[in-house]
Parts: structure tokens; C-alpha cells; sequence
């Protein structure tokens, strides 16, 4: 009410208010309620003692808004014991994904090694229980893989508690009995996987459920226009393994969505200059926006106001000051669901990736954004070699194996702010922002090699896939179309000149017409 209006007696009540607050957190572990707690302290003070002069409106919305917005929330928060470790996790690892693998002296692992480092893995193969514990005090990996057939004494198990405690430990067993599993259950183990271990099947569990979540963060955006409040809730999401934006000026919120693809935004209800209502709707306006769940944060509770915000396409209400459990309850579980939700419908339903349609308007804003920022940006074009030839030697399930695992690959390898996409057939797209077409060429040459030394596997038979590539970039290309069209073009160039090779677009050269290459 203070904040709306000026009332000496309603000062004077919050200010006995706020000291009782302080001479009761004296003696508490709080460290960073106090001094919010003083602070505001001292400005009631110094507003009650000038008996002649009355704080401004603009004067209270801002500071005694701020005071008491931190005091609130954060008394809300002390001394609150954290959730589960199952809204727990760790963010996501950067450059080569570490993993330790454990196994016997009897075991052979380095084809699995070369395998996984195809896809991007740095694997540290152990075989003593100290070599692993000392190794887990070096470096944090992103997770354990540990050979075991769960006899009595095995010393993974003893390691199995200081594990989980850092990554994800995952099993693999020649055994495949319901005891066997159950034990690994009751070791804590995150995955439970067939020996012989293949790479692929590794992969596909590092990025299944909450092993992915981990690997690649649920993400939030937070706009709230008092920093140290976004910093509160950005803290808490943090601790429970959710990756958060905090974004205090709202006219850097579009720009901020299209670079940070939140699967949830947090939006303060009443902020200066642009409110949570006027955003919401700027927001719903982005037809590659609009489905994103939006939940405010807000003191209001009127129902009025509340079912009016809710015509707007809002997901909901947290009420502040808002409970730390109850945050990141609710912001995990509506994260979770749209992020499943909107896989359904932007992505191929076999590989994963974007579809055609979407890739194409994502492709057209990151154009414009390139152009705008004046940045670098490259398209690439990326088609299996003799694919056909696949499907008739192997069978077609073999051939669409060859296509999951190219998108595995591509996941692996490359950024999380690439977009990926299977662009037809056998055919897939990749956007690179802020990559010149020399350093596209340099990476995807890398990429092509890699990619030729994974085994496929079809039955007991194993062979080697290769990908043509073609490079454009905006360097050359005035729009859309004609990025995609040079790309297309040195595409079939790559294949006419061999295959299993990359070209770059230049202008010396004259454009090959799809047609003219199928010829």
C-alpha cells in the first residue's frame, strides 16, 4: 500500500515491522537478509524524520519497491532446505564431453574409445578403483560408465555413493536379470546398459530424460526489471540445475529469446515503462514465439485482474514473495512439458531435428539478425553418400539407423545455438551464426572425416557412410533464397566431383544446377 500511497502510520507500522525482522535474524545464519533488512530500515527512517516532505511516487515505486521486494523474498528463501535430487543437476558440460569408463583388466575398450571420440567424446578408460577416485578429484566428467556383473565385493559399488555425488553413473552388465537390474537400481545408477557396449546406445541415454537434462539445461528467462531480484530466482533455478537468463530491460527481451531459446519465461507482473502485460502481447505477436509458456510473477490477487492476464495466452501466477520450492516446482515441470511439446511439433519425427518448415523461419530471422548485427553467418547443405545403395544392400531399417546416427553426430558436434535439420530424404541443413565460410569449411572437413570412421552396424555386419558437403555464407549471398541456393549449388558440386568432400561457394564459380549435376 506504501507503494501506491503515503501514509505516516502505515510507514511507522512497517518500520516496527522490519525491526523486529532484524533482531530476529541477528541470531540467524543470514547472511544475505541483513543488510537488505537495514537498508530498508534506514530509508523509513529517513523518510518518517522528514516530518515536511513526502516521498515521491516515483520515489517509493523505486526504492521502497526494490527494499522491500528483496527483504520479502529473501526472508522467504533463508533457512529453506533445498529440493530432491530429483529436480537436481549439473550444467551443461562445455567442449568435449569427459567420460570415465570403468572396466575389468579382461576387457577390451579401445574400439568403444575411437568410437566415441568420433562423436566428440574424450573417454579415460580406468581399470582400478584408486585410478578412479583420483581421477574423479581432478576433473568432474559427465558421467561414469561402469563394467560390472555385480558379484559380491565389486569395488564400484563402494564408489558408486562418491559418484553419483559429482555426474551420472551408468552400468553396463553382460548380465540382463531382474536382480542384476535391481541392484543397479539401489546403487543409484542412472542408466543400465547391454555388454558388449556400443557407442550409440551410450549416447542415446546421455541424452534420454533427466541424463539429458543435465547434459543440455532446461532454460528460463527471467525479466525483471530489479536486478537483485532476478538474481534471487536465477540463484535458486541454478542450484536445481536449470540455466537462467536474467533480462532487466524489456525491450531486449525478443533478441534475448531468439538467442537464448528459453523453454519457459518468468515475467515480473508491473515493471516501469513496458508491464508484464504490454510484453506478453508483443511477445504472442512472434508467430515463432507464441508458444512459449509465459508465468508472472506478481503481487496481484485479484481474480479480476489475474482472468484478464490469462486472454493473453499467460500460463499462469506466482505470487510474490514466492517460495523457493514452489518456484522451482512449477518452473520445472512447465519447462519439461514444453520442451517435449514442442519437439512434437518442430521436430522430424525419426532424427530428432528440425523439420523443413521450421528450419526455414528460423533461417530467415537469423539472416535478418545477422544482417542487422552485421555478423557472420553460414549455411550449410550436408547429403549421405549412395544412400540408396543402403537400403538396397542393408535394408531400409539399416538406412534410417544411418540417418539417426548422423543425427546424433551432428547433435554431438556441433553448438547448441546451430540449428540442425533434416532438410529431406537423406538430405540435412545447418545454420552457423557468427561463422565465416572459411571456418565452416575448416569444421565441417573435420566433421566429414569423423563421421566416415563410425561403424554402422546392420544385423552382424558393420560398414562406413560417408556425407558431401556444400558452404554458403552471407559473404556471398544477398538473401535467403539465394543462401540456400549456392548452397544447394555446391552441394551437387561436391557430388559430381566425387563425393565425400566439402565445397564452398565463391563467386568465380559458375552455379551448378541441381539438375545439371543429376545429368
Amino acid at each position: 500500500m506504501l507503494v501506491t500511497r503515503w501514509d505516516r502510520s502505515l510507514a511507522a507500522h512497517l518500520l516496527s515491522l522490519v525491526s523486529n525482522l532484524e533482531r530476529y535474524i541477528q541470531g540467524e545464519d543470514a547472511a544475505q537478509l541483513l543488510p537488505e533488512c537495514l537498508a530498508l530500515r534506514e530509508l523509513l527512517q529517513l523518510w518518517l524524520i522528514q516530518n515536511d516532505t513526502v516521498p515521491g511516487e516515483t520515489e517509493r515505486y523505486g526504492a521502497l519497491r526494490h527494499h522491500l521486494g528483496i527483504v520479502s523474498q529473501l526472508a522467504m528463501m533463508e533457512g529453506r532446505q533445498l529440493l530432491p535430487e530429483y529436480f537436481s543437476g549439473g550444467l551443461m558440460q562445455q567442449g568435449p564431453h569427459l567420460v570415465y569408463l570403468w572396466m575389468p583388466p579382461s576387457e577390451e575398450a579401445h574400439n568403444l574409445s575411437e568410437q566415441l571420440s568420433c562423436y566428440g567424446f574424450m573417454v579415460q578408460t580406468m581399470y582400478q578403483a584408486s585410478k578412479l577416485a583420483q581421477a574423479l578429484q581432478e576433473a568432474t566428467p559427465a558421467a561414469v560408465v561402469a563394467y560390472t556383473d555385480f558379484t559380491p565385493g565389486d569395488p564400484i559399488m563402494a564408489l558408486a555413493d562418491t559418484i553419483r555425488g559429482l555426474c551420472p553413473l551408468l552400468f553396463c552388465s553382460p548380465r540382463y536379470d531382474f536382480e542384476a537390474r535391481l541392484q543397479a537400481v539401489r546403487a543409484g545408477a542412472a542408466g543400465f546398459l547391454a555388454w558388449p557396449l556400443l557407442a550409440h546406445e551410450l549416447i542415446d541415454n546421455l541424452n534420454f530424460g533427466d541424463l539429458g537434462e543435465k547434459r543440455d539445461p532446461l532454460r528460463v528467462m527471467i525479466v525483471e526489471d530489479m536486478a537483485s531480484l532476478a538474481g534471487l530466482y536465477a540463484n535458486v533455478l541454478n542450484s536445481h540445475g536449470v540455466d537462467a537468463l536474467q533480462v532487466t530491460d524489456p525491450a531486449r527481451v525478443l533478441d534475448g529469446i531468439v538467442q537464448f531459446r528459453p523453454d519457459l519465461i518468468l515475467m515480473d507482473m508491473y515493471m516501469p515503462e513496458c508491464n508484464g502485460m504490454e510484453l506478453a502481447q508483443i511477445i504472442r505477436q512472434q508467430r515463432l514465439l507464441d508458444g512459449i509458456p509465459i508465468l508472472f510473477l506478481s503481487v496481484e490477487k485479484r481474480q479480476s485482474i489475474q482472468l484478464d492476464t490469462l486472454t493473453l495466452g499467460i500460463d499462469g501466477f506466482l505470487t510474490k514473495p514466492v517460495a523457493p520450492e514452489e518456484l522451482v516446482v512449477t518452473v520445472i515441470n512447465r519447462a519439461r512439458r514444453y520442451r517435449k511439446l514442442r519437439s512434437y511439433m518442430i521436430n522430424d519425427s525419426l532424427t530428432g531435428l528440425l523439420n523443413h518448415s521450421h528450419l526455414y523461419a528460423q533461417l530467415e530471422y537469423e539472416v535478418l539478425r545477422a544482417k542487422r548485427d552485421q555478423r557472420a553467418l553460414s549455411l550449410v547443405m550436408l547429403d549421405l553418400d549412395h544412400f540408396k545403395t543402403i537400403n538396397d544392400s542393408y535394408g531400409h531399417p539399416a538406412g534410417d539407423e544411418v540417418l539417426v546416427n548422423l543425427a546424433r553426430f551432428l547433435k554431438e558436434r556441433l553448438r547448441r545455438s546451430d540449428l540442425i535439420s533434416r532438410y529431406g530424404g537423406e538430405e540435412f541443413a545447418i545454420v552457423l551464426p557468427g561463422t565465416r565460410q572459411e571456418d565452416a569449411l575448416r569444421i565441417m572437413n573435420a566433421m566429414r572425416q569423423a563421421f566416415s570412421q563410425i561403424e554402422q552396424r546392420s544385423n552382424q555386419q558393420t560398414f562406413h557412410q560417408t556425407f558431401s558437403v556444400g558452404i554458403s555464407s552471407l559473404a556471398s549471398a544477398e538473401d535467403t533464397t539465394q543462401l540456400v541456393q549456392q548452397a544447394d549449388d555446391m552441394l551437387y558440386q561436391a557430388k559430381r566431383l566425387g563425393r565425400n568432400r566439402v565445397e564452398g561457394y565463391s563467386p568465380e564459380q559458375s552455379p551448378l544446377s541441381r539438375r545439371e549435376s543429376e545429368a
